[in-house]
């Protein structure tokens, strides 16, 4: 498996998330002063105009996918932390910051111990999840520090042309607006998406690296897999236990679970 449950369930919801962002903005592309809404669905759609309502619809479907990817970040790095595999890293997003403690600032701290991860990823990440504070607290003064708007700005022109021409000094400065466009709104979600498949390649080196014994502990916490082994021998307990290890440890090596099978059957 090259990604953990965690990864694949993030993306998923992203990925939906960004096709659905997608749809909105062609829909609303279409509408026009004769719009009306067809029959058989039950709403009140009578705007003064059109147009306005289309773009302000438009950018409250941008800001709510920004709130929503941060919080599947959270929830990601949340998770993961849980993680028996994961406690040899250290990190723990769950664990508050010793000093002015936000989840912003536990995303940077977190990804900046993580190899391969570029520190504009980092800085980036952070200034989405401070976005998502200025969208959900209007009185919030969540931004990302001096020194780290410096170096995004030193490296405007390599993050322009490696990253579909973001442009980072007009991000910073819609930032400070809260004008979040839909290509900041991706893009930035593409940083995500890169920190998060950087900690996930970080997770299965540990996974790899574990002995069948670290793995034989880790399982006995596992309440219905041990149900599952104190079945009589049976063709069907083998097959039984082989498939609940490849749905809730697919992560692990063919031949550390088959191992494993041996072991508990």
């Amino acid at each position: 498996m090259s990604k953990s449950v965690y990864l694949q369930n993030l993306l998923d919801e992203i990925g939906g998330s960004i096709n659905s962002l997608n749809t909105i903005a062609v829909s609303l592309s279409h509408l026009s002063p004769s719009s009306v809404a067809p029959s058989g669905l039950n709403i009140t759609w009578n705007p003064v105009n059109v147009s306005v309502s289309a773009k302000n619809a438009r950018r409250f479907a941008i800001r709510s996918s920004v709130v929503f990817h941060a919080e599947m970040l959270f929830e990601y790095l949340s998770e993961l932390s849980k993680d028996p595999f994961w406690a040899s890293s250290g990190l723990n997003f769950n664990v508050p910051l010793k000093s002015k403690d936000s989840k912003a600032r536990r995303v940077s701290a977190f990804c900046k111990t993580i190899p391969d991860i570029d520190r504009e990823w980092v800085i980036l990440v952070e200034l989405m999840c401070h976005w998502r504070n200025k969208i959900v607290h209007a009185k919030s003064n969540a931004q990302i520090s001096s020194k780290d708007r410096q170096y995004l700005e030193s490296k405007a022109q390599e993050i322009h042309d490696n990253y579909y021409h973001f442009d980072v000094n007009k991000a910073i400065e819609d930032f400070r607006a809260d004008k979040v466009t839909l290509k900041e709104a991706t893009t930035l979600t593409t940083f995500l998406i890169k920190c998060c498949s950087a900690i996930d390649t970080y997770y299965l080196s540990f996974v790899k690296n574990a002995s069948e014994a670290d793995v034989i502990n880790i399982l006995s916490k596992e309440k219905e897999f041990l149900v599952l082994t104190k079945q009589s021998n049976s063709p069907k307990k083998i097959r039984q236990v082989k498939a609940w290890l490849n749905m809730h440890y697919g992560m692990l090596s063919s031949d550390m679970i088959d191992g494993l099978v041996t072991y508990y059957t």
